[in-house]
């Protein structure tokens, strides 16, 4: 008894497979980036509360801000108590999910 021939089988699970593979892909090529970003915003607001503790005007330390996150991104700057504090926040957009809020925050001592 012979069986029947199962050429081709595996092409065409191959291309059911495909369309998942590509979908598993794409996010987590989404969530990298989403990751970049955030890890950008943290070292932006970082940057700008560094410069405040320093004695650097505000200006100053916005462009840091700016060099650092990018010319998109909001920022506050609050000193008081002895602290100078700078938050970022940045919408970042996802493809199929859309706009993604992200925002770093730093505290620190004022010299």
């Amino acid at each position: 008894m012979k069986f029947s021939d199962d050429k081709g089988s595996s092409t065409a699970e191959f291309a059911v497979l495909l369309p998942a593979v590509a979908l598993m892909l794409s996010l987590l090529l989404c969530l990298g980036t989403l990751g970049i970003q955030q890890i950008q915003v943290q070292q932006a607001a970082g940057a700008m509360a560094r410069e405040l503790a320093r004695g650097e005007d505000q200006a100053t330390a916005r462009s840091s801000g700016v060099r650092l996150a990018g010319d998109k991104a909001s920022f506050s700057i609050s000193q008081g108590g002895g602290f100078a504090k700078a938050t970022v926040r940045k919408t970042v957009r996802i493809p199929i999910v859309g706009g993604v809020q992200i925002h770093g925050e730093a505290s620190v001592a004022v010299e």
